[in-house]
Order: structure tokens, then C-alpha cells, then sequence
């Protein structure tokens, strides 16, 4: 069976545009027999419906298509002040997986890390696949990742921590997604099955090869 890993991108950024910043990451996943499937989110938002504390990744966000609007899986809820998964993110996906899986792991950036890590709490349970759709995910990477922090989400966290193996990759001059969003995140896994790795760098997936390696060290643990 191909072993499919589903990869979702950041705040404003497209599936083309992530896999364009993840060459090396990419390579390092082929050699070891996966391939990497790059969904665009589904949701598009004006660019003042942002928040303005996430103003530097819109500054850097691509200007890959004729669209001006925000490419996000989260929407905003003003009425709380807070955010929402939609049910577009969630059908979209259950879609794609369907279409392209199954997936052996799933790995996120930045708000695409958000929604995997949520998501790995009952993958199949939260897009509504069976189990023949798609089998048990055998891991999660987590690049800047973040738990949700809403309160109607807090449930499903305590109740269904992750438990499958997860890696949680903070960069250590990242100023975007903070060491305590990457921490509760890391802390919402079962300790035997999370580690968390720092790497140099800010608010970006690495592709150093030295790091790389260690990536792919951990990976080859698992089997």
C-alpha cells in the first residue's frame, strides 16, 4: 500500500504554495517511501477580516493565484473573539481523504498544524470516515503547532488526548506560534507517544538536511 501523508499548509498559504516551501522536507519523505498529498483549504476571507496580530504572515502569505482574499481552514467568531473549525474544513477533507487516501500520517504548519494536531484526537470520529476509508493514522507532525483554545473544543482534547506518535517542532526564534501554543499542543498527547524538537529557526518547516535527518530518524523509529 502507497503510504499517502496529508500535509496542511498555514494561515494564507495554498497546498502548491507549502509544497514549493517543503522541497526539502518532500525529498527527505520520497526516499523513505511517501508520498505527500497537498490540499488547498477551502475557505477564502477579505484580508480585514484577519486578525491584526497575524498581520506578518499575511505580509509574507504568496500571491499565487488572482484572488485577494485569505486562504484559512479556521473561521473567525467574533462573537466569542475567537475561532472555529467550519463544516467546509471538515467536508472538504473528508472528501479529499476519501479520494486520495488512505494516509498513514498527517503533518501541519502553523494553523494547518492546529487542525492536524485537533483532528488526530479521532481522525476518522471528526470527518466521518469509516474504517476501511481510513485505517488508524500511524503518525502526526506538528511544524508550530497549536491546541485550540476555544472552549467548546477543550472536550474532545481531554477526553480523546493523541495517542498515536506525534512530533512537535518549535522553532526556537519563531514569534508567531509562541513555546506555550507549541507546549499545550505537545501536552495534549499521551506522554509515551509525543516528542517535541527545536530547531534554529522561525516560523517556517525547516529544511536544513541536518535536521531533516533527525526527522527522518524519528520516523524510522516508529517502524
Amino acid at each position: 500500500m502507497t503510504k499517502n501523508v496529508l500535509m496542511l499548509h498555514g494561515l494564507a498559504q495554498s497546498g502548491e504554495y507549502f509544497a514549493s516551501k517543503t522541497k526539502g522536507f518532500r525529498t527527505e519523505m520520497e526516499r523513505l517511501g511517501y508520498k505527500l498529498h497537498y490540499p488547498t483549504a477551502p475557505n477564502e476571507f477579505p484580508p480585514a477580516d484577519i486578525p491584526d496580530f497575524l498581520g506578518e504572515v499575511i505580509a509574507d502569505a504568496p500571491n499565487d493565484s488572482d484572488s485577494t482574499g485569505v486562504l484559512a481552514w479556521l473561521e473567525d467568531d467574533p462573537a466569542t473573539d475567537g475561532y472555529f473549525i467550519p463544516q467546509t474544513t471538515i467536508d472538504y477533507l473528508h472528501s479529499y481523504v476519501i479520494e486520495n487516501g488512505p494516509f498513514s500520517g498527517i503533518v501541519g504548519f502553523s494553523q494547518g498544524a492546529g487542525v492536524a494536531g485537533y483532528l488526530a484526537t479521532d481522525f476518522n470520529g471528526l470527518l466521518g470516515l469509516t474504517a476501511e476509508e481510513q485505517p488508524p493514522l500511524e503518525f502526526l507532525m506538528a511544524f508550530s503547532g497549536f491546541r485550540f483554545q476555544p472552549q467548546q473544543y477543550q472536550e474532545q482534547y481531554n477526553l480523546h488526548p493523541i495517542s498515536i506518535p506525534s512530533l512537535h517542532v518549535q522553532g526556537e526564534l519563531d514569534t508567531i506560534t509562541e513555546p506555550i501554543k507549541v507546549q499545550g499542543l505537545y501536552n495534549s498527547c499521551t506522554k509515551e507517544s509525543s516528542t517535541l524538537m527545536m530547531h534554529s529557526g522561525g516560523h517556517f518547516v525547516p529544511n536544513s538536511r541536518g535536521f531533516l535527518r533527525k526527522i527522518t530518524q524519528w520516523l524510522q523509529q516508529l517502524a
